[in-house]
């Protein structure tokens, strides 16, 4: 059970101590900020490392069935993780007592089991109906089996104790190891299935080690079912938004698939590395700073919109700025990151920029604000709209206009997922730019 300074020592706290706390707190969050920033540095920076390389060696065809690999696959990591980074951190954060921690520990193991053989079942039913995955069943077989891994860290127990440090050294270790391995295994076209093998053994090794480190800590309970369902429950509505959310950015190379060639899936998927390696830059920001908000907006819901403001101000601008670097240089971009066979690329490039602003919105007001005050089940509304809109645009912009076609849709889904969050707000009186300083919230 968790004990304050003042009853341990039966003294009130005094000013200086309290501004003393207040900035070893403000230190404690910068530091969790760099350590999430350095894991998405690893998610980014090393395919901005590799896909130059790749993207040569394989050419756009092969690198087109290696994104359409890689997205479907990417279906599948949203499956198993299911939101549990933002739910599974906030039940760590919130237990007081090792047998709870150890409850959510079972509970999500339990829940990733059950999500894993479900995306085994859908991955078999891809091999029999799609044909590009037909004709190539160990690129399917290893991205899938590598995504899976990846979802399986326990991240969200370390940024829920708020060791975020351990979880960022783990997942950048994995991704050093892969990146590395790329350069002396993969030669050509027929090697592509080594990239998601390499992933899928730095993977397996993070989940040992991080593993290893809660047990010898915790008690090691084994997962039961029915504590794995009640996890799904608890986190449904979070994983239906954070599902079509990131739909926008990952498995939209799979959609495109389904109507194109690979080699035009190979031109789209160069120009989302591109735009997703910036986008990510967005995101560490709001991740960190999300157990802080929901421990605000328990105790001080005024404190918790300041919080929310600052990072948005800091956030649209970062965007603003990514974006307009995106279009002006996207031939240039393109050329350098992608090759000159890809620079029909830039122009998807140009469209992708819209995004960056719409992130940047829905990062923080979304994930760091929203999930802060419990309204999950707001976001079903949310991601049912824009889920819908992302499918159907897909389904008839792809066939008439390719790639640029696929980046249209991508953009016009983000703005819809933007547009359902003011509204939420608005309807609530939330927004937390405008909230006033005596604000409740029931």
């Amino acid at each position: 059970m968790r004990v304050s300074e003042s009853e341990q020592t039966g003294r009130l706290p005094t000013p200086e101590t309290s501004g003393v706390r207040r900035l070893q707190g403000h230190a404690h969050v910068i530091s969790d900020i760099a350590s999430v920033y350095g894991v998405q540095l690893a998610n980014y920076a090393a395919p901005l490392i590799t896909v130059p390389y790749l993207t040569r060696v394989l050419g756009p065809a092969s690198w087109g069935l290696v994104a359409m690999a890689q997205a479907f696959a990417l279906y599948g990591n949203l499956l198993v993780e299911y939101g549990f980074i933002y739910s599974g951190t906030r039940q760590i954060a919130t237990a007081s007592r090792d047998r709870e921690v150890e409850d959510v520990i079972s509970g999500v193991s339990a829940a990733k089991m059950l999500l894993s053989a479900l995306v085994i079942v859908a991955a078999t039913v891809a091999y029999l109906f799609v044909p590009l995955f037909h004709a190539h069943p160990l690129l399917l077989w290893m991205a899938v089996s590598a995504e899976i891994l990846k979802a399986s860290l326990p991240n969200y127990y370390f940024y829920g104790v708020k060791r975020i440090k351990i979880a960022s050294l783990l997942d950048i270790s994995a991704r050093t190891a892969a990146a590395a391995g790329v350069f002396i295994l993969v030669r050509g076209p027929s090697d592509a299935w080594k990239v998601f093998a390499l992933q899928g053994v730095g993977a397996t090794l993070a989940f040992i080690v991080g593993h290893a480190m809660i047990y010898s800590r915790y008690a090691l309970r084994l997962p039961r079912v029915s504590a794995g369902w009640a996890m799904l429950r608890q986190g449904s509505a979070m994983f239906l938004f954070r599902s079509v959310y990131n739909s926008y950015a990952l498995g939209n190379a799979f959609l495109l698939g389904l109507f194109a060639t690979p080699q035009v899936v190979g031109f789209y998927s160069g120009a989302e590395k591109i735009n997703s390696a910036a986008a990510g830059l967005l995101s560490p920001l709001s991740t960190a700073l999300y157990p802080r908000a929901a421990e605000l907006a328990k105790t001080s819901l005024p404190r918790a919109a300041m919080l929310t403001k600052w990072s948005l101000y800091v956030m649209l601008c970062v965007s603003v700025l990514l974006g307009v670097v995106m279009w002006f240089g996207a031939s240039t971009l393109v050329r350098v990151l992608l090759g000159q066979k890809f620079i029909v690329s830039a122009s998807a490039l140009r469209i992708l920029s819209f995004r960056a602003p719409m992130i940047a919105l829905t990062n923080v007001l979304g994930f760091q604000w929203l999930l802060a005050l419990g309204m999950e089940r707001s976001f079903q509304r949310i991601t049912v709209v824009a889920l819908v809109v992302n499918v159907v645009l897909a389904a008839c912009l792809a066939p008439l206009y390719g790639f640029n076609g696929m980046a249209w849709c991508v953009v016009t889904s983000q703005a819809v997922a933007a547009a359902g969050i003011f509204i939420v707000l608005a309807r609530r009186n939330l927004n937390p730019i405008s909230l006033a300083p005596d604000s409740s919230y029931g």
